[in-house]
């Protein structure tokens, strides 16, 4: 919604027409509601605007002044320089000395006029640092606030202090917590910024900005809701007409760094439960020698390598008969990669199966040995099914660790 139509003004409305319009919407609605934080988004960003827009009105206004000050001045000096003239030429000193002190009253009124424009100059030029310094200020409130609002919406829709090439890359990160399924629910509050931390160069400037974070980005299927933290940035401006855009943004500390995110011990028993109706899937699978009853491993090549095996068995006119017995993993190897786009695990367990072949005349053939050896297994998660996919495995020669569990 408009910030103008939120608090019910419109855009020609006073500052006490806005200050006034704030107090009763503030009074009309709870603190820790989300309405009043939108009015009170809406105020920041109308105040901002409008002291912008008085900034621009006094420049014009001294403008102005200025060029009316130096048209009467003109006026008054070309009629004090005829009547000096005419003085001289009734005076009975000779003319040069008439002109040499008309020269010098010359001098020493553009001495005077260059002495007050470099004073001028120098003020206006402080001024207008102040004024940068406190812009940048106020500009980096609001596009944290609206930077929170993009991570919430996940959409950068809202972003208008920054420019169009930030607001596309950061759209891009955007898009990869939206396919990787995290969510933002948290506040940023932005902290005051000393004048020491806002380094003005030309129409470059870059701000130190500390902002507090009551949660980060989170995959609610991998982690708990992420403990407050305080990350300090650096904003990079550039200055468009009257304006400062934010340019970028870099981290320069994090108080989580290193913290880690605990993985939900229900994500590893999920883990755990694919292995095992995996290997119950084999089983009915080499029974019938039947690939259809794979559903968690379907990669191509293991297919087909399934099948060269249930194809030998027909050859010989054999078949197998059994059951799965129960899985063996090590819970040291459940090892889980967040990428945005990319949610993957790996976990090293043993299959155990009981069974024997028989040929067509159900006669025992051979005894299965039963090879009990370890695989390595890396799946990937798939967020619109909420469900783990084996994508391959490797066979190995005992457990990294020794500290396997049954299932």
């Amino acid at each position: 919604m408009d910030p103008y139509e939120r608090l019910g003004i419109s855009r020609t409305s006073s500052m006490k027409e806005l200050d006034k319009a704030y107090e009763e919407k503030l009074i009309a609605h709870p603190e820790e509601s989300e309405e009043r934080t939108e009015i009170e988004r809406a105020y920041v960003v109308i105040k901002y605007e409008k002291k912008q827009k008085q900034k621009r009105n006094k420049r014009g206004v001294g403008i102005i002044s200025l060029l009316l000050v130096a048209g009467i001045g003109g006026s008054a000096y070309y009629y004090w320089g005829m009547e000096e003239d005419v003085v001289a030429k009734k005076s009975n000193e000779p003319k040069s000395n008439a002109t040499f002190v008309i020269g010098e009253e010359e001098a020493k009124e553009e001495d005077k006029k260059e002495s007050t424009s470099k004073e001028k100059g120098k003020t206006k030029e402080d001024t207008n640092l102040e004024e940068s310094y406190e812009q940048i200020s106020d500009i980096s409130e609001i596009f944290f606030r609206e930077l929170e609002d993009a991570l919430t919406d996940r959409t950068v829709k809202g972003l208008s202090v920054s420019t169009s090439t930030y607001n596309q890359g950061f759209q891009s990160s955007l898009n990869d917590l939206i396919n990787g399924g995290y969510v933002f629910d948290g506040e940023l509050t932005t902290n005051a910024i000393p004048q020491s931390d806002i380094v003005i160069k030309g129409d470059q400037a870059t701000a130190k900005v500390t902002v507090d974070y009551s949660s980060r980005s989170y995959q609610p299927y991998f982690h708990e809701r992420p403990d407050s933290s305080t990350i300090v940035w650096q904003l990079d401006l550039i200055k468009s007409g009257q304006d400062w855009l934010v340019t970028n943004r870099t981290s320069l500390s994090d108080s989580a760094k290193g913290r880690g995110m605990e993985v939900r011990q229900s994500v590893k028993d999920d883990i755990i439960s694919t292995i095992n109706d995996h290997a119950s899937e084999w089983k009915s699978a080499y029974e019938s020698m039947d690939t259809s009853y794979f559903t968690l491993y379907t990669e191509p090549d293991y297919l087909a390598r399934q099948q060269s095996y249930y194809n030998s068995l027909e050859k010989r006119g054999v078949y197998w008969e059994g059951y799965f017995d129960s899985i063996e993993y090590s819970p040291s190897s459940i090892k889980i990669s967040e990428n945005a786009t990319d949610l993957s695990a790996t976990i090293e367990a043993i299959s155990y199966y009981v069974g024997d072949y028989y040929d067509e005349n159900d006669s025992l053939v051979e005894e299965d040995p039963g090879d009990n050896v370890p695989f390595r297994y890396h799946l990937k998660y798939d967020l619109d099914q909420e469900q783990w996919f084996i994508k391959s495995t490797e066979q190995l020669s005992s457990f990294s660790v020794n500290d396997a569990e049954r299932y």
